[in-house]
């Protein structure tokens, strides 16, 4: 090899390591932006972007050449109905959220304790009264305990009465759900609530109590929780059994941090299955794995509609005879909001998603039933997500495979199908996000007692967001709900028939 060669091979090298360079270079700068957008800018999740006449070019000659002018004739007059309707709904929510400034109604059920101010330095026999002005405030007083003292007298015959063998007559014990425990069921049913509902760890708990002048130590109390969750299983199983028995139901997953190992603590899932036709949700943990193995066992059995998140573990199910996937709209738009960061060239895959929003947010507006939902998304949604798709194909070949971009198409194609369901049926939803807030309690809990200390622990969790959650999916109170099943379970005959408990 002569220098010349050498001295070439060198310069092709280091031109290759700067081209290299300049894309790792590229790719830390596009995460530090996705990550100011994190911490600074407005969260995609947290509310829809309002996408207003101004934005929504995307079909409007008049603001510019439209992303596919061959469609346009095609589309316009289905995307016009859309904005216009959407327009004539905000102008509503902003003419009843401006009338008249807000008002406390407090329920008449609540007790009224009066208190009367008379004038003061005057004869009231000197007085005639001919009205007065009542004003109203609310008033709370803290929680307090009381003790139900349990009184069983014990009889014997009189002297007149009695035969050679003396018969002690007693009312036999009240049957209770823990048997020795000091804490009735109101306040068993208080520690559930307070820690599974209102995120209050165990020893806050403690402490409020001796706030109360009542010393309960923690290891009691969680003792308590873990003895009720065995208890409960028949409830959970039976909640378990009902979710699964209808014919569309929505699943996701979130992280749960355990504790079993010294020094450190290991990832573990929690996984959520909510009903949408009926109110009902249930919380899943197997040993903490996200293994497509555990959504088999979870979901064993299942048959009708599984709308998912784009996870691969849930890919068997496209062909799997009696299911039908169905995809999450939501999870496509997060992809594109954090493309959007970087590449601006993402925007019109927003324009898209925001119509479609716009469309779902009309008809509820409206209060359609599900067949006239159905012709609506087979008339106006269908059409969109078809000229998204050419958009996506478009934009791809003009975009790197590994861009934030690309990612996301990536992603949206591999969904698509699943994606584009939802417009066959009216009372399939266009996003998972019903299930996600199913999920939010126990996500808030988590940043509270931040983790649980073995298997065990999760599964009992997933026991008490399971019940508590099934009472919120159905209006129930949970308080009086749990409290009235403390005290029903140890009167029943076993085997006990669980569905009927159930809120």
């Amino acid at each position: 090899m002569t220098d010349i060669q050498q001295i070439l091979r060198e310069n092709d090298l280091l031109k290759a390591q700067l081209l290299l360079k300049e894309e790792q270079l590229l790719r830390k700068n596009e995460r530090i932006l996705y990550l100011e957008r994190q911490l600074f800018g407005r969260r995609s999740e947290k509310k829809l972007p309002d996408y207003g006449e101004a934005q929504l070019s995307l079909f409007n000659p008049e603001q510019g050449k439209p992303a596919l002018e061959q469609e346009v004739s095609v589309l316009t007059t289905l995307v016009e109905d859309i904005k216009q309707k959407a327009e004539q709904r905000r102008i509503m929510q902003k003419q009843h959220s401006a009338s008249g400034k807000r008002s406390y109604k407090i329920p008449l059920h609540i007790e009224r304790r009066e208190t009367i101010l008379e004038p003061e330095n005057v004869n009231p026999d000197t007085l005639v009264k001919i009205g007065e002005d009542v004003s109203e405030r609310l008033m709370l007083e803290p929680s307090r305990f009381w003790v139900e003292r349990i009184v069983r007298p014990v009889y014997k015959a009189k002297q007149r009465e009695q035969t050679l063998t003396t018969t002690i007559f007693q009312a036999p014990s009240k049957p209770v759900i823990l048997p020795g425990c000091i804490a009735g069921e109101s306040l068993l049913s208080q520690i559930i609530v307070d820690k599974f509902l209102y995120h209050l760890p165990e020893y806050r708990q403690a402490k409020r109590f001796k706030e109360l002048e009542v010393e309960i130590p923690t290891s009691s109390i969680n003792r308590w929780v873990h003895v009720l969750a065995d208890k409960l299983y028949g409830l959970y199983a039976a909640q378990m059994e009902r979710v699964l028995s209808g014919n569309y139901i929505q699943v996701d997953e979130t992280t749960h941090p355990i504790t079993d190992r010294p020094g450190s603590a290991r990832k573990g899932y929690i996984w959520a299955v909510r009903s949408v036709l009926f109110p009902g949700v249930f919380f899943y943990y197997d040993k903490g794995s996200r293994s497509q193995e555990v959504v088999l066992k979870m979901l064993k059995g299942y048959q009708g509609a599984l709308q998912t998140d784009g996870y691969a573990a849930y890919s068997i199910y496209e062909e799997k005879e009696g299911v039908l996937p169905l995809g999450c709209m939501a999870h496509v738009r997060r992809k594109f909001e954090q493309a959007l960061t970087t590449m601006p060239e993402a925007k019109p895959a927003l324009d898209y998603i925001a119509l479609l929003y716009m469309l779902e947010g009309n008809l509820k507006a409206e209060g359609a039933d599900h067949e006239q939902i159905r012709r609506e998304r087979e008339e106006k949604a269908y059409p969109i997500l078809q000229q998204m798709e050419i958009w996506m194909q478009q934009a791809y070949n003009n975009c790197t495979p590994k861009s934030p971009l690309g990612k996301a198409i990536s992603y949206a194609f591999g969904m698509w199908p699943r994606i584009s369901r939802y417009c066959k049926e009216g009372y399939f939803q266009i996003d998972n996000n019903g299930v996600e807030n199913a999920i939010r309690p126990l996500v808030v809990g988590r940043k509270n007692y931040l983790f649980s200390g073995n298997d065990s622990g999760a599964e009992d969790n997933c026991i008490f967001y399971t019940l508590l959650g099934s009472c919120l999916q159905a209006g129930v109170d949970p308080h009086k709900w749990l409290t009235s099943t403390l005290e029903k379970i140890p009167t029943l005959q076993t085997p006990i028939n669980w569905e009927e408990l159930l809120p």
